[in-house]
């Protein structure tokens, strides 16, 4: 079994070319037995760098500090924020994703996100989605009542990768959440602020101004379990339209036999079923990737009910590949 202070160093390793803080605290903290000892108190799922990294950040850690010192001195703030709180980043930009999934539906569209944290992913047609080929826009989808005020947001497609041109026509939307983040309630916009990592100042404006969108808009979140709270949430989602359930980067946090079941409703329940997910979370998804979409295990993988569709970035801004057309069975 893999220890904590080896997740750290790999994390570290892996962090290296996004954040320099971030690499140099979790190393810190790797090579330091008595604060790798208090994380180790937490459960497993709450011992994640990243978690316990912003866990830091948010109890008052500043880039320049020494996390070591500050763990340590401040355990008690920094367990209960990583016990209570999750890695909830909620990215706008894995909205241009769900815009190449949905492209050529017509008709109006019923919206469910699992795993929609404070909501700014079911926003996606109130965006601006930009879509370039190198240094060529080749497709730009206004957003609904766009006034210029709209946040702008670039996806990246490699090559043979088609261009959307089509934004969804979004007449319900909902999302379902374990703990959901309040609009207006400031820790919880706080915390999202907090999620976003040290030097990504471009983030953090596009936070800003999707936090924004929100509140002239406010989404609607409902608490629930992604598996058991997933039928009755489907069942709010009106006849007259394609329901469509969207899980970005949200099935990694459950059980493996979880990701299953919830395949199996999210088929049975939806219309369309699009995922977002690394790819070896969904196994079938995986092996039928392996002859469409071959790649490394740290690749994203963009799935319409089940089926691999494109490598995709894990937050939405580059689509890599291809995969057309879609395998039926």
């Amino acid at each position: 079994m893999t220890s904590t202070a080896e997740r750290y160093r790999r994390f570290a390793r892996e962090a290296a070319g996004r954040s320099a803080v971030y690499a140099r605290w979790a190393r810190d903290l790797a090579d330091d037995p008595d604060a790798m000892a208090l994380i180790d108190t937490l459960p497993v799922a709450c011992r994640q760098p990243v978690l316990i990294l912003a866990a830091a950040r948010f109890t008052g850690l500043s880039p320049a500090g020494d996390a070591r010192a500050w763990v340590e001195g401040e355990w008690d703030a920094v367990e209960a924020v990583a016990r209570n709180r999750a890695t909830q980043t909620n990215d706008p930009r894995r909205a241009s994703a769900l815009v190449a999934a949905l492209d050529g539906i017509r008709e109006p569209i019923a919206l469910l996100e699992v795993g929609a944290s404070i909501g700014l992913g079911l926003l996606v047609d109130r965006y601006r989605h930009t879509f370039w080929r190198g240094t060529e826009p080749v497709s730009v989808i206004d957003a609904v009542d766009d006034e210029g005020d709209a946040l702008a947001l670039d996806c990246q497609l490699g090559e043979g990768v088609p261009a959307p041109r089509s934004r969804p026509d979004i007449v319900w939307r909902a999302g379902l959440e374990r703990r959901p983040l309040s609009l207006g309630v400031a820790d919880d916009e706080r915390w999202l602020r907090t999620l976003i990592w040290p030097e990504e100042r471009d983030r953090a404006r596009q936070l800003d101004a999707a936090l924004r969108i929100a509140h002239a808009h406010p989404p609607r979140v409902v608490a629930g379990d992604a598996v058991d709270g997933l039928r009755a949430a489907v069942a709010e989602m009106p006849d007259d339209a394609v329901r469509v359930i969207w899980s970005p980067a949200v099935l990694v946090y459950l059980a493996p036999e979880a990701r299953v079941r919830f395949g199996e409703l999210a088929r049975e329940l939806s219309d369309v079923w699009v995922s977002l997910d690394g790819r070896r979370v969904l196994p079938d998804v995986a092996e039928r990737a392996e002859a469409r979409l071959p790649g490394s295990d740290d690749d994203f993988l963009l799935s319409r009910d089940g089926q691999p569709i494109a490598i995709v970035s894990p937050h939405g801004e580059r689509i890599d590949r291809w995969a057309s057309p879609i395998a039926t069975e």
